[in-house]
């Protein structure tokens, strides 16, 4: 199964995050980390659970420094820069993390997590209902 994926997060203490050529001063709290797997959930999302052999990615770092509070998965296509951009207009993002390949500034944002699961949940809602009325109003006319 692939998708799109978003870690939360839990950050204990202040740290410098160094990733890439740039580090960043992140404060303690929520963290939302925005990804895919269109390889599969199932080659992905381990890693970050068991810890990585080697570090590629952004996130690997960060790893090292704050715990997995929670996890949701969108399968199907890839909307990763969809829901980065969502959540850039509700939270701070963290910037050049993990987007290098996206038209996003960032995939990593500080949040706080009732306001996220309130946000996402109302993200799929609107996504199902509109798919769901348009196919009613098919329904209804054939019939």
């Amino acid at each position: 199964m692939k998708g799109t994926y978003i870690l939360l997060l839990k950050l204990e203490e202040s740290v410098a995050l160094r990733y890439g050529k740039k580090t960043s001063h992140l404060e303690p709290g929520y963290y939302a980390y925005v990804g895919s797997a269109m390889g599969g959930f199932f080659k992905r999302i381990p890693r970050y659970f068991l810890g990585p052999k080697k570090k590629h990615w952004h996130i690997d770092y960060l790893l090292d420094h704050a715990q997995i509070a929670g996890l949701i998965m969108f399968s199907g296509r890839n909307i990763e820069e969809e829901i980065s951009n969502v959540l850039s207009y509700h939270f701070e993002g963290i910037e050049s993390f993990g987007a290098s390949d996206l038209r996003v500034k960032t995939n990593l944002y500080r949040v706080d997590p009732d306001k996220l699961f309130s946000l996402l949940g109302g993200f799929r809602e609107n996504r199902d209902t509109r798919r769901a009325q348009k196919h009613r109003g098919k329904q209804d006319q054939s019939g």
